[in-house]
């Protein structure tokens, strides 16, 4: 790798030069890229300019640097049971001292590089007179789910350890790197009710007193929000979950046993568990100084469920904040705060009304996202997905009025990612549950969600009637026709382009 990591501080993607553009260079076609001061590029290379680019490794040129590198090639086969599908990974790797010909090519401008064109071989990069802030600074909101345990599984070091932290490290910063704007943490154990390879367990410890009052020990919470915001992740906290798949709570006796059992939201016996600790919590989060970024998050739950827990939380933790994903009508949610609320895509045209109202809850502080799992066939993150429609997933919601993209699985490996990346159900794509490796490399998919939300904050950066035609765009190419599949998304992503990266 290189000093300015995998992307520095943006993605976008290749587009064609007319033939004449690169007359001083004597071998293939020149082809080239737009980027904006302070961008990353990675594009893909034409065959016949793979040994060529491949040469440049390295290069260096007023502020633009040059670094070929390659994709794994995929390949399908369907597994017994109708398991789809196995694979070869689709990670960027750099390519080193006689590793071949390119096949994608990383370019990065530095922030004060001086606008105009420099030739690499075949390779003509136009560095346009914007600037494209740093991640950290972006306004979009993206939302993508950490699994620490799944790290420290893979690479056989004990959870928590400094190994551990050690191995997440280059992982979170890749997360950290896209915009992500959430650290995941957990408040019990198995609050997905082990769905992935690795299950998730509890940053809290949790103690019943004999007399029946509780102790609660936020030491390794402490310190994984550190270590997360460290790594540039944050400022939200989206800590998972009063309402866990099968609602099955846990906690230690004051004997040392351990306890299990099912609380329903709305009953007695689930109010005393979770209302000292939504007290205790609050307070702790206050003398931390996280109050105002934490979230009491939930995942796919009923509205009942919901409903319950909201007016909990606001008698036991008033000002605390609430986010959920939701796959059904958000009409049916309307009459609860939700302050972060991520919309299904699949389910968004049950409530037409809920998108006019997308101003609304800006304007209340409230945050609202679109994500995608593995009920949407199309667009989606698949490895079987086009990297049009990862741009499409990046891009689209903020050109919609929405403030950004949530996906459930960022490093929810299966047993070995580099070698297969089906999981166990036929439910779940190849792909489905992860978009970055165990290395911290990005996958093909990662980047191309990454280029689309680097569009959408161009976008913003624009304004004006840049913003205006992006909205008539979304229009043309709308969420209603992406499921269906009667969305254009290369079409899509040229449009977008071609508006952001016009020369000035």
């Amino acid at each position: 790798m290189t000093g300015i990591g995998f992307w520095g501080v943006a993605v976008i993607m290749a587009t064609s030069l007319t033939a004449d553009a690169g007359a001083s260079w004597n071998g293939p076609a020149t082809f080239g890229v737009t980027v904006w001061r302070g961008e990353t590029a990675f594009f893909a290379v034409p065959a016949e300019a793979g040994e060529a680019m491949a040469a440049q490794r390295g290069a260096v040129k007023e502020g633009v640097s040059v670094v070929p590198g390659r994709y794994g090639n995929v390949a399908y086969e369907m597994k017994p049971g109708g398991v789809d599908m196995r694979s070869r990974p689709d990670v960027w790797q750099e390519i080193g001292e006689g590793g071949g010909a390119a096949t994608v090519v990383k370019v990065a401008a530095a922030s004060d590089a001086m606008p105009g064109r420099r030739l690499f071989g075949p390779l003509e990069v136009t560095v346009l007179d914007r600037v494209l802030p740093p991640a950290k600074d972006w306004k979009y909101f993206l939302d993508l789910w950490q699994h620490p345990w799944s790290v420290a599984r893979y690479f056989g070091v004990a959870p928590f350890s400094r190994e551990h932290y050690e191995k997440m490290r280059p992982i979170w910063r890749t997360l950290a790197e896209c915009g992500c704007k959430a650290l995941t943490v957990t408040l019990l154990d198995l609050p997905w009710n082990h769905q992935c390879y690795d299950g998730y367990h509890s940053m809290v410890d949790r103690v019943k007193r004999a007399d029946g009052t509780w102790a609660f020990d936020y030491s390794l919470f402490d310190e994984y929000v550190a270590f997360g915001r460290s790594c540039g992740l944050g400022p939200d906290i989206a800590c998972y979950t009063m309402c866990p798949w099968g609602c099955m709570a846990s906690w230690q006796e004051a004997d040392g046993s351990r306890k299990r059992e099912k609380l329903l939201p709305g009953t007695p016996e689930f109010d005393g568990y979770w209302g000292p600790f939504l007290v205790d919590f609050a307070a702790h989060l206050k003398a931390k100084g996280w109050f105002a970024d934490a979230y009491i998050a939930m995942d796919e739950r009923s509205p009942e469920d919901v409903r319950a827990i909201a007016a909990l939380v606001r008698a036991k933790a008033p000002g605390l904040k609430i986010a959920m994903a939701g796959n059904k009508s958000p009409a049916a949610f309307t009459d609860i705060k939700i302050d972060n609320y991520s919309q299904g895509l699949k389910h968004l045209g049950k409530s037409p009304d809920f998108v006019k109202g997308l101003e609304e809850r800006r304007k209340a502080g409230c945050k609202t996202t679109i994500y995608v799992c593995c009920t949407e066939d199309r667009p989606n993150n698949f490895m079987l997905s086009g990297d049009d429609e990862g741009f499409w997933l990046g891009a689209y919601p903020v050109m919609a009025g929405f403030d950004g993209f949530l996906r459930w699985a960022a490093n929810s490996w299966p047993e070995d990612p580099y070698a297969d990346a089906s999981f166990k159900t036929k439910s779940w794509k190849a792909g489905d549950t992860f978009l970055v490796y165990p290395n911290g490399e990005p996958s093909a998919r990662l980047v191309a969600l990454r280029a689309g939300i680097v569009a959408a904050e161009k976008l913003r950066i624009l304004g004006g009637a840049a913003k205006a035609e992006a909205s008539a765009i979304a229009d043309r190419y709308g969420y209603a026709a992406a499921l269906k599949g009667k969305v254009d998304f290369g079409a899509f992503r040229r449009e977008v382009e071609s508006v952001v990266n016009a020369a000035q």
